[in-house]
């Protein structure tokens, strides 16, 4: 069975880490959230894939090429950015003759075991067009389906309304007939419509996923992200060319790769990744679901937790970064603390697209963009966002109302 996967998306909700890579590109754990799709799809079977790309669409294809690396036959298609995800589907429509199914995989849903063998399973079984539902990560965020005895999805809604919130959502992964090209053009690229007009001519089966799942719609999903990722690590792994001083102290399970230096006094508590190269200071802390990129620096009596920290980013000495995600090549100066809890113990509010929204989280750190420079002795107060290739004076006090 031959697979669409949507990762062309930019994802505007997660500026500024989505202003430089596509959604799908964002790494977590050293590999981007598109490998983890790519590999579950090739330890399910399937190793025919259409990507259809938009944003940042070279660093895909620079990225994956062939699918050669992975077993893979990869091939691209290019959406019309106007209009939506089902213009997005359609741009891959002529990729495929009539009869038989196709998989649909949304190019920025995270999840820990292998999503497509039961959906692929239940296909197999029914041979009838399917969608995979899970239970939401969060109440309230995502649009709801109803089922009948027979696991028959009988009504898809969108926008429900908070007093009929039901129990399961669709999960991004569907096996469809090709017929539904011609479905989904006849209703002008209306993927909600299109749906609908499924449900009442051929039927769609739910294939119900049961462990961790999240689609990253805003920019703390990246470290809700991470965290289902390092969930799966159940062992330390920790190359024979990593160099460790003495009185370094690992709690496991950790994922230390090829060449990293972890000086005297640091202390890893995992689950934790540490990229290619990385280096460690000393008497530096990196506590739980943590995630170094490759090359990342990270200087003397740093703590870090619960963050994600991209390639050859700088974190300057006695600095705290909490509950966070720091950009690539990003150079954090000396004494920086991103304050990740309201004074008052609220939730954090943070600003997307200019408007004021709530994470419904009371722990929430700073998102810094690719190539910022934070002067030393800076306070980034929670949900702050900072643009990429910002500039920030030193001994500065940082919110949203600065960018």
């Amino acid at each position: 069975m031959k697979a669409v996967i949507l990762a062309g998306g930019r994802g505007s909700n997660l500026n500024p880490i989505t202003e430089t890579r596509a959604k799908s590109m964002i790494n977590i754990c050293g590999k981007p959230i598109l490998e983890y799709i790519i590999r579950g799809l090739k330890d399910a079977g399937v190793s025919d894939c259409i990507m259809v790309v938009d944003h940042q669409k070279e660093m895909i294809k620079n990225h994956f090429g062939r699918g050669e690396k992975w077993g893979m036959s990869l091939s691209y298609a290019e959406q019309d950015k106007k209009k939506g995800i089902g213009g997005a589907v359609l741009s891959a429509s002529d990729r495929f003759s009539e009869g038989g199914y196709f998989l649909l995989v949304y190019g920025d849903i995270v999840f820990s075991s292998n999503i497509f063998l039961p959906t692929l399973m239940s296909f197999n079984s029914l041979k009838a067009a399917v969608a995979t539902i899970c239970i939401p990560p969060a109440p309230g965020e995502y649009g709801n389906i109803y089922m009948n005895d027979e696991v028959q999805i009988t009504r898809i809604i969108e926008k429900p309304d908070h007093d009929r919130l039901g129990n399961y959502i669709l999960a991004g992964v569907f096996v469809l007939p090709v017929s539904f090209f011609d479905i989904l053009k006849d209703v002008g690229g209306k993927m909600e419509d299109a749906f609908e007009k499924l449900l009442q001519n051929n039927g769609l089966h739910a294939s119900i996923y049961e462990d961790d799942w999240i689609d990253i719609g805003y920019p703390w999903n990246i470290i809700d992200a991470n965290k289902i990722c390092m969930k799966e690590i159940d062992k330390t792994v920790i190359s024979n060319t990593a160099k460790f001083e003495n009185n370094v102290t690992i709690n496991g399970p950790v994922v230390i790769e090829d060449g990293v230096v972890v000086k005297a006094g640091a202390t890893i508590n995992g689950p934790c990744y540490v990229g290619k190269n990385s280096f460690v200071g000393n008497n530096a802390l990196i506590r739980e679901y943590t995630s170094l990129g490759a090359e990342s620096l990270v200087g003397f009596g740093v703590e870090i937790k619960n963050s994600i920290i991209f390639e050859r980013a700088n974190i300057g000495r006695l600095s705290f970064i909490g509950d966070s995600v720091v950009g690539e090549g990003v150079d954090i100066s000396p004494c920086v603390v991103t304050v990740n809890r309201d004074i008052n113990r609220e939730t954090i509010n943070t600003m997307i697209k200019g408007k004021k929204v709530d994470s419904k989280l009371q722990k929430l750190g700073a998102f810094i963009g690719d190539g910022a420079i934070i002067g030393a002795s800076n306070t980034i107060l929670p949900g702050t966002i900072i643009p990429h290739n910002a500039k920030v004076p030193h001994k500065s006090s940082l919110s949203n109302s600065d960018f």
